[in-house]
């Protein structure tokens, strides 16, 4: 019997098999055998019997181990719900099992927690199959994993941490087992809980996944949890979830704002940009982007662009080169000077000239050289003491000041 189907007047419908009856909304409880031509007796023989009982949703509380989280329990959809158990009863039983004398509640909602939730504010009795107490969690689970495909749908990762938290209980030996019992291939459970395991455990990504946890396919669930597994991207991903508030990003959107390019512009400041149509916009020709960390990045089509426009582009790159790696800057003075010049040619050239090859070439390195350093420069190469290569490190190191050999070029 499927879920669509309507059952006739003397039947009651177990967990999952369809719509309740009138007669079984108004009758209170009893037991109900279900003969087997009724196709609900796996047997085929003996009828089945099934115990019915409507309870005050205050002595009621969920299963430890049960899925629904955050799937169809938000406010509108719970209102819905409970609105149509007050027009038409609750069409669907769910399921309880009894506790020991002496609990706090009489019995716990294995499924049909969100009915449960629904008759509470429609202030109705919830009805319920009810199993003895001796019905195992690992029972339990099977039956509630299969009542999911009639119910308003549990998200892979709600299922995922329930699975977690039944092996970690030891309801289940391992992963096969749980698999096994509850009729899903044992990758589908490795995989989500891995992905639970990744998003769930740890607070600063578990604060805004849970949120939005009904979300997620399994698809986005994997692909978010692989991303925060990786070394590499982590660090930064935290520093921005802290800058996030949970439940304000839909789930399609955690990905883009922890590690993609939509993260990334939340952090990056433009220094430099030039479209095609200056006026008018239009395309980005070039574009230098700087992150809150000081690292920056070029994107630039250089064969659209003329000449002019490229040598733009190229004393705006050493611009920023000059502010950016100042540190450096002695040491591309040195590589530029024994690049540009030869010992021969500075022993033979002019001292105006070559005192001007200094300056120019200590401006492009980000240095801002009086004509006395650039000449005590000029002076050094000139003399060329030691060879070349040791002129060129003695005169920049002597200009600088610095008598630290890690400082050489």
């Amino acid at each position: 019997m499927t879920k669509d189907q309507t059952m006739g007047p003397g039947e009651i419908p177990v967990a999952g098999a369809g719509p309740m009856p009138r007669s079984a909304s108004e009758s209170g409880s009893g037991d109900v055998a279900l003969p087997p031509e009724s196709g609900l007796d796996p047997s085929g023989g003996t009828p089945e019997v099934v115990h019915i009982e409507a309870f005050d949703p205050a002595q009621v509380r969920p299963w430890d181990y049960h899925n629904r989280t955050r799937s169809g329990m938000d406010d509108e959809s719970l209102e819905a719900l409970a609105a149509s158990i007050r027009r038409d009863g609750q069409q669907q039983l769910g399921l309880a099992r009894r506790l020991p004398p002496g609990d706090s509640h009489v019995v716990e909602a294995v499924f049909g927690v969100r009915r449960l939730e629904a008759c509470r504010r429609a202030g109705v009795p919830w009805r319920a199959e009810v199993r003895e107490a001796s019905l195992s969690d690992a029972h339990c689970a099977a039956l509630m994993y299969g009542e999911n495909e009639w119910s308003e749908g549990v998200s892979p990762l709600e299922n995922a941490r329930q699975w977690k938290a039944l092996l970690e209980a030891g309801v289940f030996v391992n992963q096969s087992a749980l698999a096994a019992d509850i009729g899903c291939s044992r990758n589908t459970v490795s995989r989500a809980i891995k992905s639970a395991t990744a998003l769930l455990d740890e607070a600063w990504i578990e604060r805004l996944v849970y949120p939005v946890m009904h979300e997620l396919t399994s698809r986005q669930a994997e692909r978010l949890a692989a991303a925060c597994e990786d070394a590499t991207l982590k660090p930064e991903a935290m520093r921005r979830a802290k800058a996030l508030t949970p439940g304000e990003l839909p789930a399609i959107a955690l990905y883009d704002a922890l590690f993609g390019a939509a993260g990334a512009r939340m952090d990056r400041e433009t220094l430099f940009e030039r479209r095609k149509r200056r006026n008018r916009g239009g395309p980005v020709m070039a574009k230098i982007d700087r992150d809150r960390r000081g690292g920056f990045s070029v994107n630039v089509r250089a064969h659209e662009q003329t000449d002019a426009e490229q040598a733009e582009l190229a004393e705006q790159i050493e611009a920023l080169l000059a502010v950016e790696m100042s540190g450096a800057a002695r040491v591309r003075l040195g590589r530029r000077l024994a690049a540009t010049l030869t010992g021969e040619v500075a022993k033979d050239a002019e001292r105006a000239w070559l005192e001007g090859c200094v300056w120019s070439t200590a401006r492009a390195s980000g240095l801002e050289w009086d004509r006395w350093r650039c000449a005590a420069v000029a002076e050094v190469l000139r003399a060329q003491r030691g060879g070349w290569e040791r002129a060129v490190v003695d005169a920049i190191r002597n200009a600088s000041g610095s008598k630290d050999p890690e400082s050489n070029p």
